[in-house]
């Protein structure tokens, strides 16, 4: 067969199965309703019956109706029962449910109701009226947020008209219900019905502050660009719930007029309405309000200037970053930090250009101003000028400059810097020098260029640089880097070995580990080898160190530690790892008066570990003596009787 004729077969096919697809469908869906009215009228347990429910909102036809309804008055199964019944489209539903209120009580009636105002059954209105009043307050609230639902004019009289008589909670049901039949008013274009239930709840003197405020925000939405008079006579008036509530309104708000009045009512404002007013102004981000915001942030009080500075920020506007730059040094600490946040925030080159401009100035406290906003803004752009400012006379400008150096610098900069320390003679700039360094290293991810380029300059520097190009290597890592402080630390310069040792101890991989046992071997200034053997003993005591390796590293220190600080380090290294091996290294720190107390804790702690816990190993016999000697030479008694107890516990 032709490919031509493959193709007119799969057609054929796709064209039958679209033409036999509702008939399908529908056959399989009376069979599945078919199989859940059968579970509803068996004896099958609630979570079968529920299931059927719940496929019987996918499935259910009229034919569902009656078995459902029957379920309505069922504690268990009538939240279930609504639940498929509100999804059938069938009109007989609402008839059932009609008829079915007055049958039902409590809880059971109240879902009911609530079913109604889900399908938005208009003929259900006289009914729900009837119990906006009912002496069960959840029945009387299922009606009136019901009449809500079907927003219709007359389910709005019915709530209109028992609003008057209601009284507590049914009077805040009522005004719910009020809220949701206006919002079904505006949906069905029938806007004046709306307001006129929105003017209704404003004008409730005695109604609770939420019902206040919506009923103003939307008659304020509601009325549109005439709502701005009603916007700013709440805002200017004396009621502040009233007044948040037009702030928040005012966000909302899409007329075109809406910047213009908040700006002129802010200057009739008290403190606290115009913080409100300002930060409106930022989340609206409408540019038209810069000059006024700019205005606010200059002067006034700190709260306001602080509400116009930050809304400067929202509004995310490049023009107000030379007016923001000059606040910065504002006498008023938090406007000036509110500033260089704010500076910090706004896109664009408009305001990198700013920034820049600010780095050229002679003005001290201005140049460390834009060397934080380089830091902030991540200006990479301006390393040439951070190049400059690092030759500044000042040395707190050279030190922040160096810093952001480090901080966005490349391989170029790089070779600056290192130009630098070697011309470097003031402690503080070594100490900047070494940092920027520090920073800029690991930040290229080439620790061999890096380590070449260092170890290039360690043999002809100072005692000084070499100090810093050593401790530039640390932050280098790799093995070219480690190469060359050992080297260094076998040098007969005792300034460059002092240096290299403090270099290998902050080291910051275990493959130091060997060149500070080597060290601690060789050392004949007992601070140094403490120094070597203490970080060497830390890496001993690393669990991400293997623990065979770890055990090999303190059998390496055993014939080493000499001083009783030293045998508790090893101690401590040991105890860390919970094997028999380690237990037969510390025993023979038990005869030892002064570690006695530190190895028998430790020997106790690893074998209640190794002998117990997921993958328990049996007391080996070897370190049985060990126990008992533990059990009698401690003078901790709780220790002896943990001691006897691993004795006495079986394999």
């Amino acid at each position: 067969m032709n490919p031509l004729s493959y193709l007119l077969l799969g057609a054929t096919a796709l064209a039958l199965a679209a033409c036999k697809s509702p008939t399908t469908k529908a056959s399989a869906g009376s069979a599945q309703e078919t199989r859940c009215l059968t579970a509803l009228r068996s004896s099958a347990d609630l979570k079968q019956k529920a299931d059927a429910c719940r496929e019987l909102a996918r499935w259910g036809s009229a034919a569902a109706v009656p078995t459902l309804v029957g379920l309505l008055g069922d504690a268990q199964l009538s939240h279930m029962a609504r639940y498929a019944l509100e999804t059938i489209p069938d009109p007989a539903v609402d008839r059932a449910l009609r008829e079915a209120v007055p049958t039902l009580r409590g809880r059971q009636r109240a879902g009911v109701l609530t079913s109604l105002g889900v399908r938005r059954d208009a003929r259900a209105v006289p009914m729900l009226a009837g119990y906006l009043n009912d002496a069960d307050a959840d029945v009387a609230s299922a009606a009136a947020r019901a009449l809500g639902d079907i927003g219709t004019p007359a389910a709005a009289r019915a709530l209109e008209t028992a609003l008057p008589r209601a009284a507590g909670g049914q009077r805040l049901a009522i005004c719910e219900g009020l809220f949701r039949c206006a919002e079904r008013l505006t949906a069905a274009s029938r806007g004046r019905d709306a307001l006129r239930l929105y003017d209704q709840l404003q004008s409730l003197a005695d109604a609770p502050h939420q019902v206040r405020a919506g009923a103003l925000r939307g008659a304020i939405l509601g009325r549109g660009h005439d709502g701005l008079a009603l916007l700013e006579q709440a805002i200017c008036g004396p009621d502040w719930v009233l007044a948040d509530a037009a702030a928040r309104t005012a966000i909302e708000m899409t007329a075109a007029n809406v910047t213009r009045t908040l700006t002129q009512a802010l200057d009739r404002l008290a403190a606290d309405r115009r913080v409100l007013v300002l930060q409106v102004l930022g989340c609206r981000r409408d540019v038209r309000a810069l000059p006024t915001l700019l205005a606010a942030a200059r002067q006034g009080d700190v709260a306001s200037r602080l509400a116009a500075v930050r809304a400067l920020a929202q509004l995310q506007s490049p023009a107000a970053a030379a007016p923001v730059a000059e606040l910065i040094q504002d006498p008023e600490r938090p406007v000036a930090e509110a500033a260089r946040e704010c500076l910090a925030a706004l896109p664009g080159e408009q305001a990198d250009a700013v920034v820049l401009r600010m780095l050229a100035s002679t003005d001290k406290a201005t140049r460390l101003a834009a060397l934080d906003q380089v830091a902030r803004r991540r200006m990479k752009q301006a390393l040439p000028v951070l190049d400059q400012a690092a030759d500044s006379p000042d040395p707190q400008v050279r030190a922040a400059a160096l810093k952001q150096l480090g901080a966005f610098g490349g391989e170029a900069e790089l070779a600056r810097l290192l130009n630098r320390l070697d011309r470097a003679t003031a402690s503080e700039d070594i100490s900047a020098l070494t940092d920027a360094l520090s920073t800029l290293c690991p930040r290229l991810a080439k620790p061999d260029l890096c380590a070449d380029q260092l170890v290039a300059r360690l043999a002809t520097a100072g005692p000084a640089q070499q100090a810093a190009l050593l401790h530039v290597l640390v932050s280098v890592g790799g093995a070219k880097a480690l190469a060359a402080v050992r080297t260094a630390a076998q040098s007969p310069n005792p300034p460059l070995r002092t240096a290299a040792v403090g270099a290998l101890t902050d080291w910051a991989t275990a493959d130091a580990a060997p060149e500070l046992l080597a060290l601690a071997s060789k050392a004949d200034d007992p601070d140094i080898k403490l120094r070597c053997l203490r970080r060497y003993l830390r890496w001993a005591a690393d669990t991400d160190v293997p623990a065979r390796q770890r055990l090999d590293m303190c059998k390496q220190a055993a014939s080493l530690v000499e001083r009783v600080e030293e045998k508790k380090l090893l101690l401590a290294a040991l105890g860390g790892i919970n094997q028999p091996e380690a237990v037969r290294q510390i025993a023979p720190f038990v005869d030892d008066a002064a570690t006695r107390e530190e190895a028998c804790v430790a020997a106790v702690n690893v074998t209640e570990k190794f002998t117990g816990g997921r993958n328990p190993v049996p007391l080996p016999a070897a370190l049985r003596p060990v126990l008992e000697k533990i059990a009698g030479a401690t003078a901790n008694a709780d220790l002896a009787r943990r001691a006897r107890a691993l004795l006495e516990k079986k394999p």
